[in-house]
């Protein structure tokens, strides 16, 4: 096995060791370098000198203080994520994480993608790594639908501006998505985007001139929350895991 820090990855797969951790979830980036300082963390049984150095999640051990987060067997699985949890492992301030709903036996995962304290629905986990890069790759466009409770109804000129892709006054460009205003309720709507900026939505209906009183994603890609009930998990299944490896075509949009 050769390392080369610094060097590009000569595949997907592989990440810089501080990325394989805050990845895990265990820590961000700058706590995973503190701790690779601080000789606390073991690469393949030999302590790490640099967090830079290119490794392969799949294939290569990593233990911090000697717990292994790596794992040979691959786990795929949907969380359920209520309203007030955040999307870490653990929080100095001390409130309660997703990983506080997880199954103790499960080996070391992490998010894929992210949902804010607020925003409720569907939530991945994995420890492969390249499956996580893959489902959360821009270029790839996989679709995410949500459900949008605003402070008002939404004007059909305003929702045909998110279809149009739009372009708040701070300069952010968001692509063309998928909106539907709800028959029985103005004030609510289902929208499909094909990308994941940070707080997209909220900040899409902001510009606008709305409040967003309530976020729920309903799926990514082919996977469904269905009847999953709330602080619940379920594996996902070799279908669907397959389809999230899978193409999608270009940005959804009209």
């Amino acid at each position: 096995m050769r390392h080369s820090p610094g060097a590009s990855p000569r595949r997907a797969s592989r990440v810089t060791l501080a990325r394989a951790i805050s990845k895990s979830g265990l820590s961000s980036r700058t706590q995973a370098r503190a701790l690779v300082d601080a000789g606390r963390v073991r690469l393949n049984g030999r302590v790490a000198h640099s967090p830079d150095v290119w490794i392969n999640p799949s294939s290569d051990q990593i233990s911090i203080d000697g717990h292994n987060i790596t794992s040979q067997r691959h786990v795929y699985f949907a969380l359920h994520k209520p309203v007030g949890l955040i999307t870490t492992r653990s929080d100095e301030a001390g409130r309660s994480t997703v990983y506080d709903l997880l199954p103790e036996a499960i080996p070391w995962v992490f998010p894929v993608g992210r949902l804010d304290k607020e925003t409720s629905g569907l939530l991945l986990f994995t420890n492969d790594t390249r499956f996580g890069d893959l489902v959360t790759r821009p270029g790839r466009n996989v679709p995410k639908t949500y459900l949008v409770a605003l402070d008002r109804p939404l004007a059909p000129s305003d929702a045909a501006q998110i279809r149009a892709g739009l372009s708040p006054r701070e300069g952010t460009r968001y692509r063309p998505a998928k909106i539907e205003i709800a028959a029985d309720d103005p004030g609510a709507c289902r929208i499909v985007l094909t990308e994941g900026k940070n707080r997209q939505i909220r900040r899409m209906f902001d510009a606008l001139g709305y409040s967003v009183r309530r976020l729920h994603r309903l799926s990514i890609g082919p996977v469904m929350i269905g009847t999953l009930e709330e602080g619940h998990t379920r594996p996902l299944t070799r279908g669907e895991i397959s389809s999230l490896r899978g193409h999608f075509p270009g940005p959804e949009g009209r």
